[in-house]
Protein backbone atom coordinates (compact mmCIF):
# COMPACT_ATOMS: atom_id res chain seq x y z
CA UNK A 1 0.00 0.00 0.00
CA UNK A 2 0.97 3.51 -0.89
CA UNK A 3 0.37 6.20 1.66
CA UNK A 4 0.54 9.99 0.47
CA UNK A 5 1.25 12.62 3.35
CA UNK A 6 -1.02 15.52 2.36
CA UNK A 7 -2.64 18.45 3.30
CA UNK A 8 -6.40 19.35 1.20
CA UNK A 9 -5.73 21.91 -1.90
CA UNK A 10 -1.69 21.87 -1.34
CA UNK A 11 1.00 20.72 -3.58
CA UNK A 12 -0.17 16.90 -2.69
CA UNK A 13 -3.17 17.28 -4.62
CA UNK A 14 -1.86 16.26 -8.16
CA UNK A 15 -0.26 12.70 -6.73
CA UNK A 16 -3.80 12.46 -4.77
CA UNK A 17 -5.17 12.92 -8.30
CA UNK A 18 -3.36 10.06 -9.96
CA UNK A 19 -3.22 8.23 -6.62
CA UNK A 20 -7.23 7.74 -7.71
CA UNK A 21 -6.82 7.67 -11.15
CA UNK A 22 -4.67 4.64 -11.33
CA UNK A 23 -7.02 2.53 -8.83
CA UNK A 24 -3.52 1.84 -6.56
CA UNK A 25 -4.27 0.72 -3.11
CA UNK A 26 -3.30 3.79 -0.94
CA UNK A 27 -4.52 5.38 2.18
CA UNK A 28 -4.31 9.02 3.35
CA UNK A 29 -2.19 10.30 6.42
CA UNK A 30 -2.80 14.13 6.84
CA UNK A 31 0.01 16.66 7.78
CA UNK A 32 -1.58 19.33 9.62
CA UNK A 33 -0.34 22.48 7.87
CA UNK A 34 -2.47 24.38 10.20
CA UNK A 35 -0.71 23.34 13.21
CA UNK A 36 2.46 23.68 11.24
CA UNK A 37 2.88 19.55 11.68
CA UNK A 38 5.00 19.09 8.32
CA UNK A 39 8.06 21.20 10.66
CA UNK A 40 7.53 18.46 13.42
CA UNK A 41 10.05 16.42 14.56
CA UNK A 42 8.32 13.13 13.45
CA UNK A 43 7.59 14.39 9.87
CA UNK A 44 10.90 16.09 9.90
CA UNK A 45 11.95 12.16 10.29
CA UNK A 46 10.04 10.79 6.61
CA UNK A 47 10.97 14.25 4.82
CA UNK A 48 13.48 16.40 5.77
CA UNK A 49 12.45 19.09 3.88
CA UNK A 50 9.91 19.84 5.95
CA UNK A 51 7.15 19.97 2.84
CA UNK A 52 4.09 18.25 1.77
CA UNK A 53 3.29 15.76 0.23
CA UNK A 54 5.62 13.13 1.11
CA UNK A 55 4.69 9.53 -0.53
CA UNK A 56 5.57 6.05 1.60
CA UNK A 57 6.04 2.84 -0.53
CA UNK A 58 7.35 0.01 1.98
CA UNK A 59 10.89 1.32 2.34
CA UNK A 60 11.08 4.18 -0.53
CA UNK A 61 10.31 7.81 1.22
CA UNK A 62 10.00 10.04 -1.65
CA UNK A 63 9.06 13.57 -1.71
CA UNK A 64 8.86 16.44 -4.25
CA UNK A 65 5.34 16.55 -6.02
CA UNK A 66 6.39 15.66 -9.30
CA UNK A 67 8.68 12.68 -8.42
CA UNK A 68 5.97 11.62 -7.28
CA UNK A 69 3.63 12.21 -9.57
CA UNK A 70 6.08 9.82 -11.85
CA UNK A 71 6.60 7.19 -9.68
CA UNK A 72 2.69 6.68 -9.55
CA UNK A 73 2.62 6.84 -12.86
CA UNK A 74 5.21 4.11 -13.83
CA UNK A 75 3.33 2.26 -11.06
CA UNK A 76 0.65 2.02 -13.45
CA UNK A 77 1.72 -0.73 -16.10
CA UNK A 78 -0.66 0.54 -18.69
CA UNK A 79 1.17 4.06 -19.00
CA UNK A 80 -2.14 6.08 -19.23
CA UNK A 81 -1.21 8.48 -17.68
CA UNK A 82 3.02 8.63 -18.65
CA UNK A 83 4.01 8.04 -21.94
CA UNK A 84 6.43 4.89 -22.15
CA UNK A 85 9.70 4.71 -23.40
CA UNK A 86 9.97 5.55 -27.28
CA UNK A 87 6.74 7.35 -27.26
CA UNK A 88 7.23 10.49 -29.09
CA UNK A 89 5.13 12.26 -26.65
CA UNK A 90 7.46 11.89 -23.52
CA UNK A 91 10.00 14.10 -24.36
CA UNK A 92 7.56 16.06 -24.05
CA UNK A 93 5.72 14.88 -20.96
CA UNK A 94 8.93 15.82 -18.87
CA UNK A 95 9.09 19.25 -20.66
CA UNK A 96 5.51 20.58 -19.24
CA UNK A 97 5.75 19.12 -16.20
CA UNK A 98 9.60 20.94 -15.86
CA UNK A 99 7.90 23.74 -17.05
CA UNK A 100 4.72 23.48 -14.71
CA UNK A 101 6.68 22.71 -11.38
CA UNK A 102 9.47 25.58 -12.26
CA UNK A 103 8.00 27.82 -13.75
CA UNK A 104 3.99 28.21 -12.90
CA UNK A 105 4.60 26.82 -9.66
CA UNK A 106 7.53 28.30 -8.70
CA UNK A 107 6.05 31.75 -9.57
CA UNK A 108 3.17 31.64 -7.89
CA UNK A 109 4.70 30.19 -5.00
CA UNK A 110 6.81 33.81 -5.35
CA UNK A 111 2.89 35.58 -5.63
CA UNK A 112 1.32 33.85 -2.56
CA UNK A 113 4.55 33.58 -0.32
CA UNK A 114 5.81 37.33 -1.00
CA UNK A 115 6.47 38.55 2.29
CA UNK A 116 9.38 35.74 2.68
CA UNK A 117 11.30 36.64 -0.39
CA UNK A 118 11.89 40.23 1.15
CA UNK A 119 13.12 42.03 4.57
CA UNK A 120 11.83 45.29 3.40
CA UNK A 121 8.22 45.28 3.88
CA UNK A 122 7.37 47.91 1.62
CA UNK A 123 8.06 45.82 -1.19
CA UNK A 124 6.01 43.16 -1.09
CA UNK A 125 3.10 44.68 -2.71
CA UNK A 126 5.43 45.39 -5.45
CA UNK A 127 6.62 41.89 -5.79
CA UNK A 128 3.13 40.62 -5.70
CA UNK A 129 1.60 42.60 -8.66
CA UNK A 130 5.23 41.88 -10.58
CA UNK A 131 4.55 38.56 -9.81
CA UNK A 132 1.01 38.97 -11.09
CA UNK A 133 1.63 40.44 -14.30
CA UNK A 134 4.23 37.10 -14.48
CA UNK A 135 1.65 34.50 -14.07
CA UNK A 136 -0.98 36.17 -16.35
CA UNK A 137 1.53 35.69 -18.97
CA UNK A 138 2.40 32.31 -17.91
CA UNK A 139 -1.46 31.60 -18.14
CA UNK A 140 -1.49 33.06 -21.12
CA UNK A 141 0.99 30.86 -22.45
CA UNK A 142 -0.78 27.68 -21.68
CA UNK A 143 -4.12 29.38 -22.54
CA UNK A 144 -3.22 29.31 -26.28
CA UNK A 145 -1.49 25.91 -25.77
CA UNK A 146 -4.71 24.24 -24.99
CA UNK A 147 -5.98 26.59 -28.01
CA UNK A 148 -4.09 23.51 -30.30
CA UNK A 149 -5.04 20.78 -28.39
CA UNK A 150 -7.31 19.03 -26.00
CA UNK A 151 -4.76 18.23 -23.57
CA UNK A 152 -1.20 19.52 -23.07
CA UNK A 153 0.03 16.26 -24.95
CA UNK A 154 -2.63 16.27 -27.65
CA UNK A 155 -5.69 13.87 -27.37
CA UNK A 156 -4.82 11.97 -24.87
CA UNK A 157 -4.72 12.61 -20.69
CA UNK A 158 -1.12 12.52 -18.92
CA UNK A 159 0.39 13.55 -15.45
CA UNK A 160 0.85 16.69 -16.60
CA UNK A 161 -2.63 17.59 -16.90
CA UNK A 162 -2.75 16.56 -13.66
CA UNK A 163 -0.66 18.85 -12.65
CA UNK A 164 -1.65 21.82 -14.43
CA UNK A 165 -5.39 21.29 -12.87
CA UNK A 166 -3.92 21.57 -9.49
CA UNK A 167 -1.94 24.92 -9.97
CA UNK A 168 -4.74 26.16 -12.43
CA UNK A 169 -7.01 25.78 -9.28
CA UNK A 170 -4.65 27.99 -6.80
CA UNK A 171 -4.37 30.67 -10.20
CA UNK A 172 -8.24 31.35 -9.42
CA UNK A 173 -6.99 33.91 -6.91
CA UNK A 174 -5.16 36.22 -9.31
CA UNK A 175 -6.14 39.43 -10.71
CA UNK A 176 -6.77 37.25 -13.70
CA UNK A 177 -8.29 34.08 -12.84
CA UNK A 178 -7.58 31.21 -14.65
CA UNK A 179 -11.24 30.86 -15.41
CA UNK A 180 -10.99 33.83 -17.42
CA UNK A 181 -8.62 32.64 -20.08
CA UNK A 182 -11.63 30.08 -22.81
CA UNK A 183 -9.32 27.58 -23.52
CA UNK A 184 -8.47 26.89 -19.92
CA UNK A 185 -11.31 26.98 -18.92
CA UNK A 186 -12.58 24.61 -21.31
CA UNK A 187 -9.83 22.30 -19.76
CA UNK A 188 -10.76 22.87 -16.57
CA UNK A 189 -14.48 21.75 -17.38
CA UNK A 190 -13.30 19.07 -18.74
CA UNK A 191 -10.87 17.52 -15.83
CA UNK A 192 -13.83 18.65 -13.73
CA UNK A 193 -16.20 16.30 -15.31
CA UNK A 194 -13.47 12.96 -14.20
CA UNK A 195 -15.02 10.84 -11.62
CA UNK A 196 -11.39 10.46 -10.12
CA UNK A 197 -11.47 14.34 -10.19
CA UNK A 198 -14.82 14.93 -8.38
CA UNK A 199 -14.22 11.95 -5.97
CA UNK A 200 -10.85 13.75 -4.88
CA UNK A 201 -12.00 17.44 -4.55
CA UNK A 202 -14.73 15.92 -2.46
CA UNK A 203 -12.39 14.44 -0.18
CA UNK A 204 -9.94 17.49 -0.07
CA UNK A 205 -12.93 19.60 -0.18
CA UNK A 206 -12.33 21.77 -3.08
CA UNK A 207 -15.41 23.65 -4.60
CA UNK A 208 -15.41 23.26 -8.62
CA UNK A 209 -18.48 25.26 -9.06
CA UNK A 210 -16.79 27.56 -10.99
CA UNK A 211 -16.08 24.83 -13.45
CA UNK A 212 -19.59 23.34 -13.74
Amino acid sequence: MLELYYYPDNASLAPHLLLVETQVDYALRLVDRSSNAQKSERYLKLNPSGRIPTLVHDDLVLFESTAICIYICELDTSSRFMPPLGDSNRPLFFQWLAYLNNTLQAEYMLWRYSETHTTDAKSIAGIKAAQDQRLTGILTLLDEELGKKRFLLGDKISACDHFLFMLALWCENLSRPTASFANLLRFMCELSQRPAVQRVCDIENISLSCYS
